[in-house]
């Protein structure tokens, strides 16, 4: 029998952190912190400072400042966004510590835009006024890590973590590769922190990076998820041809009809499924081109216009080299402009509880691999939950909030054992595609599975037709998996992204097709309406005997306090 040094490079630490983007460093900071003997090490496939979204165009909080009311932030988000499937008591806690956090990461060095008195710059939603907004600048990850090391966290970039070890019903640790030279290795933690983000299928150049390998090694490993039918595709209406998003408000088709009146008679908080799928409707029927007219614009600018006021250096930077390379290169400036669909991804489905802990001893999610899965945002894909800026600020709540228990578990659980079958059989899985001449190349897989996840058939307009004809094409997917190839540990990567998202894919299917009613983001065209006596439930899933299981849980809607 091999020796589990013989299998790769092993390595032991306390505290494992998967995921080298805010959240990841955030977790790191606050371990550190809190149990200073606690060796913590940070693992990412990308560069560490540099990973995840949040350096690709966040940069704002959900905050809450002392005049705004969580109660009634909840009030409205149970019945206007999340529609009775929220965590209550999660989401109000976030409502609470929401500000708390911000002031955290500024005093830990992050670009936090502030008034004359010092106090954070936080702008008021011009929606309803229930939330606000606060600033951040585009590199807030580069002081989070140099203070992460100055704490003594370690850190490893270009390792790509694929399958989690268990010890029995707990979690002890992973295995993963260099991306770069594809040297093996085997991580021996007391605890871990799945903070690697969430699968957005590649849909969308921004977020590019995420792939769901973090929720498809723990669903392999046995945590259930929750909520993953609302990880459908989130479409935004954009100009055509870029990446920047149209006004919805000034929305037109080609008779001149105001489209967000026609489909939008009260104002969302964000975009919602009533536009999109009249927008869709107004082209299919003869009425597009659909376009943007600004020239009809009164009153205020809308809230995207308005937190320009923040005075972020690196913001600035990016998007003034942005507008000068449109106004040198770009087509003509021009009021009207046509408006298309453009879909982005967002499944997040690891369950959690109020502390991170996901359903396997030894594990915590944070960040977008559990912000559906937590249910805090309820019926609606998240992030952004209808909430832009909500991403960011789930991501440092759940760091915050997951991070002490997993370091408290760490400094006292014992040292873990690790199988060396098992390390065995991951290896050999792992490194099968090298080992072929020839096969299914990995972004030829992706991209057919792109080809069903993202089509509005699927991901918008849900039957049990469709659903199952969506759930037929990505088991004939899965079924040539095991023919794919790579020439390099580039390739491999890509081969272990291929099977992450078809297993996601599956997950969404499967989970839609339970939900007969319509809620949220969830749309049936079989079931169009909301069924609140059969369905104040979550679906969950979790795998048995190789199997994927749906089964639900009811929403303890009667210990809340805002009800049906």
């Amino acid at each position: 029998m091999a020796r589990l040094e013989d299998l790769g490079e092993v390595i032991s630490t306390d505290l494992l952190i998967v995921g080298g983007g805010f959240g990841g460093l955030v977790s790191a900071i606050k371990a550190k912190e809190g149990f200073p003997d606690v060796d913590v090490l940070i693992v990412d496939r990308e560069t560490i400072g540099w990973a995840g979204k949040a350096p690709k165009g966040g940069g704002f909080f959900v905050v809450f400042t002392p005049d705004e009311d969580p109660d009634k932030f909840v009030d409205y988000h149970v019945k206007n966004i999340g529609i009775y499937l929220e965590n209550q008591e999660l989401l109000h806690a976030y409502a609470r510590e929401a500000y708390g956090n911000v002031k955290d990461l500024s005093d830990w060095g992050v670009y936090v835009d502030k008034d004359t008195e010092g106090k954070i710059n936080a702008v008021k939603n011009g929606f309803n006024g229930l939330w606000s907004y606060a600033g951040a600048d585009l590199n807030m990850q580069l002081p989070l890590r140099a203070r992460a090391r100055k704490l003594g966290a370690k850190m490893m970039n270009k390792v790509e973590v694929v399958e989690l070890l268990k010890e029995g019903e707990r979690v002890v640790g992973a295995v993963g590769l260099n991306v770069v030279d594809g040297r093996f290795y085997i991580f021996k933690s007391k605890a871990t922190i799945l903070a690697n983000g969430s699968c957005n299928y590649r849909a969308r150049r921004m977020w590019a990076a995420g792939s769901g390998d973090g929720i498809a090694a723990a669903y392999r490993a046995g945590a259930e998820m929750r909520n993953a039918e609302f990880g459908n595709c989130c479409p935004d209406l954009v100009i055509k041809d870029t990446e920047n998003n149209a006004d919805r408000r000034f929305i037109f088709n080609a008779l001149g009809e105001n489209l967000s009146k026609k489909y939008e008679p009260e104002q969302q908080a964000d975009m919602p499924l009533d536009l999109l799928l009249g927008v869709e409707k107004e082209v299919n029927e003869g009425r597009g081109p659909i376009y943007e007219d600004v020239s009809t614009r009164t009153g205020s600018a809308s809230l995207f216009a308005s937190v320009e006021m923040w005075k972020r250096p690196h913001w600035t930077v990016f998007h003034g080299r942005m507008a000068s390379k449109i106004q040198q290169y770009g087509p003509p400036a021009s009021q009207k402009r046509e408006v298309t669909i453009r879909v982005h991804a967002e499944l997040s489905p690891v369950k959690v509880d109020h502390e991170m802990r996901t359903t396997l001893e030894g594990l915590w999610a944070i960040g977008d691999t559990c912000y559906d899965g937590s249910a805090m945002a309820g019926a609606i894909a998240a992030p952004p939950g209808k909430m832009r800026g909500s991403g960011l600020g789930y991501t440092a709540f759940s760091a915050l909030r997951g991070t002490v228990p997993a370091a408290r578990f760490a400094s006292k659980a014992g040292s873990p054992g690790v199988d060396d079958k098992e390390v065995k059989r991951f290896k050999e899985d792992i490194f099968a595609p090298m080992k072929r001449d020839k096969g299914v190349l990995p972004a030829d897989a992706i991209s057919a599975i792109q080809d069903v996840i993202l089509p509005v058939k699927y991901s918008l307009h849900r039957s049990k037709g469709s659903l199952e004809e969506g759930l037929s094409r990505i088991a004939e997917i899965q079924q040539k998996l095991p023919e794919l190839y790579a020439k390099d540990s580039h390739g491999l990567c890509k081969c272990i992204q291929a099977k992450s998202m078809a297993l996601l894919a599956e997950m969404t299917f499967r989970a839609a097709l339970a939900r007969t009613e319509s809620r949220g983001w969830h749309y049936r065209e079989d079931y169009p309406k909301r069924d609140d006596k059969n369905w104040l439930k979550w679906v969950i899933l979790k795998r048995k005997e190789g199997k994927m299981v749906v089964s639900t849980e009811p929403v303890p809607i009667e210990k809340y306090k805002f009800k049906p």
